[in-house]
This record gives C-alpha cells, structure tokens and sequence, in this order.
C-alpha cells in the first residue's frame, strides 16, 4: 500500500461525529477527508466515513480511540 493511499480510519451515521473526527485529526495536523455527509432524506440512515492517508492512519485510530 502506498503511503499516501486513503484509508478508513472511522465511521458513524452522524455527519455531526464525523466532522468532530475531522477536527480532531486536523488539530494534530493530519488531513483527513469526509465520506458519505451530503445525505439529504437518509441522514443518520448512511455511514459517514473519515480517510486518513495510510502513513498517518494508525496515529489516526489513537487520537480517534481517545476521543
């Protein structure tokens, strides 16, 4: 796997949980991207998933384990 390849490192059904991860990550400056938000009607129904680059993802999974 490349280094840079985007990996799944959280999911929910809340668009609200996965921007707080977003945040999070971002605070300790890792890049991370947002799947699945713009559910119209399905909101809560759909995952949300937050990506991280595969050389940030285990730090990633720490932070987010300690949230």
């Amino acid at each position: 796997m490349d280094p840079n390849d985007l990996v799944e490192i959280y999911s929910t059904t809340m668009e609200t949980e996965a921007e707080v991860v977003r945040n999070r990550l971002e605070e300790d400056e890792i890049e991370s991207t947002v799947s699945g938000a713009n559910q119209g009607g399905f909101a809560g129904a759909l995952e949300v998933k937050v990506y991280v680059k595969a050389i940030d993802a285990e730090r990633a999974r720490e932070i987010v384990g300690s949230h």
